[in-house]
């Protein structure tokens, strides 16, 4: 028997329509305690979801569909199989989106046909198979020269070199008044400390890898330098350069044929060509784009570039264009003694790529890349080359 049947329909309406409006609240940013607790369940809920990857995810786009996104959305003229294969071989994301900006995803170029991308792509990977052997006998050649001046005459052990050789901090003063000396003779024991590092993860990541290195360890003999320097980066050889006494440094540089009084007094300038070159060899031998010399971050030291110019007499090498990388590769191989006819034969297959390429890109865009004066710099390199 109900005592109050009007008031308890109104109290069950009442629960009925709180709990509707419970539920239909959740996670709308109420403000009453039980909200609160709610919006956090809904959260560590959704993190969850999140978690487990049940959110909502756009899904891949086949390579026909993504033809349709660059024909519609990129205003790109793509049709047919021929373009079909070579957007598969290119690859979109790696490819495609890669070759249509110069430097900066903000300086997209005004492309309004398919070829004109693999023209770029086709570019790159023939100027990626020219420099590729031209940066191996670059590097093969400077540290047989470098390893010839060290140990001749002298422990030829990477222990014995390290100690009395790789001593670059002793040519400042730790106790000058001038602040920047005793920044550069701190600079210089942190970067000993962290060769010696690198030395010794080196050798014990090789070791039993590398015949020759697990010979002498093996027969607790001292490592030779030409073992230590098959088994580092081009980049590893350049910091032990730079750790080099500025009397050795200079010994290096004369070995290389860098005799410049006015440019190398310090002897820094053989690091600044490995440092300059090291990341060109790293996007070559991993296949990133080099097109728009878009790959050294670190800066080229201006010395370096006032010197190339003096050396060769050609002007506004800044490299900002893959160009004067091929002048710096061909200064250094004629320094290196090799043949006219080898070099000039690296400077033609350069040639043709940049004319195949004059020719199916916008003036515009041609410029961007290398220089309205590109051709001016070729006839500056066989110059070069030519004389004795």
């Amino acid at each position: 028997m109900v005592l109050f049947p009007n008031y308890q329909a109104s109290s069950d309406n009442r629960r009925q329509k709180n709990n509707n409006n419970y539920k239909n609240s959740r996670c709308l940013g109420k403000n009453s305690i039980f909200d609160v607790i709610a919006n956090i369940k809904c959260d560590k809920i959704t993190s969850v979801k999140k978690l487990r990857g049940e959110q909502h995810l756009e899904k891949g786009k086949s390579i026909d569909a993504l033809m349709r996104h660059i024909r519609n959305d990129h205003n790109v003229s793509i049709n047919g199989g021929k373009n079909k294969k070579s957007l598969m071989n290119m690859g979109y994301y790696h490819g495609y989106k890669r070759y249509r900006f110069i430097k900066s995803t903000k300086n997209i170029q005004n492309f309004d046909d398919f070829s004109q991308i693999t023209a770029i792509y086709s570019f790159d990977f023939e100027i990626k198979r020219i420099f590729y052997p031209m940066i191996i006998l670059v590097e093969t050649s400077m540290k047989n020269r470098t390893i010839d001046a060290v140990v001749t005459r002298q422990n030829s052990d990477i222990e014995s070199i390290y100690k009395t050789k790789l001593t670059d901090y002793l040519d400042y003063d730790r106790n000058s008044n001038d602040k920047k000396e005793i920044r550069k003779f701190r600079d210089g024991i942190k970067g000993r400390l962290d060769f010696r590092s690198v030395m010794d993860q080196t050798i014990g990541y090789n070791y039993g890898k590398n015949d020759a290195l697990s010979h002498f360890v093996h027969n607790s003999k001292p490592i030779p330098l030409w073992v230590f320097f098959e088994l580092i980066t081009f980049g590893q050889f350049g910091h032990f350069i730079s750790r080099l006494s500025k009397e050795w440094r200079l010994k290096v540089s004369e070995a290389n044929g860098l005799q410049s009084a006015s440019f190398n007094q310090n002897g820094r300038m053989l690091q600044n060509i490995v440092f300059t070159l090291t990341d060109l060899r790293n996007a070559t031998m991993h296949n990133s784009a080099i097109f728009d010399a878009n790959f050294n971050h670190d800066g080229i030291a201006r010395g370096l570039k006032q010197f190339l110019m003096l050396e060769t007499n050609i002007e506004d090498i800044t490299f900002d264009k893959i160009i004067d990388y091929l002048i710096l590769l061909i200064f250094v191989l004629k320094k290196y003694g090799y043949s006219k006819t080898e070099i000039k034969a690296y400077v033609r297959q350069f040639e043709s790529a940049k004319e195949r390429l004059f020719k199916s890109i916008p003036r515009s865009t041609y410029g961007s890349l290398l220089g309205m004066d590109s051709n001016k710099k070729i006839e500056g390199i066989y110059s070069f080359i030519s004389r004795t």
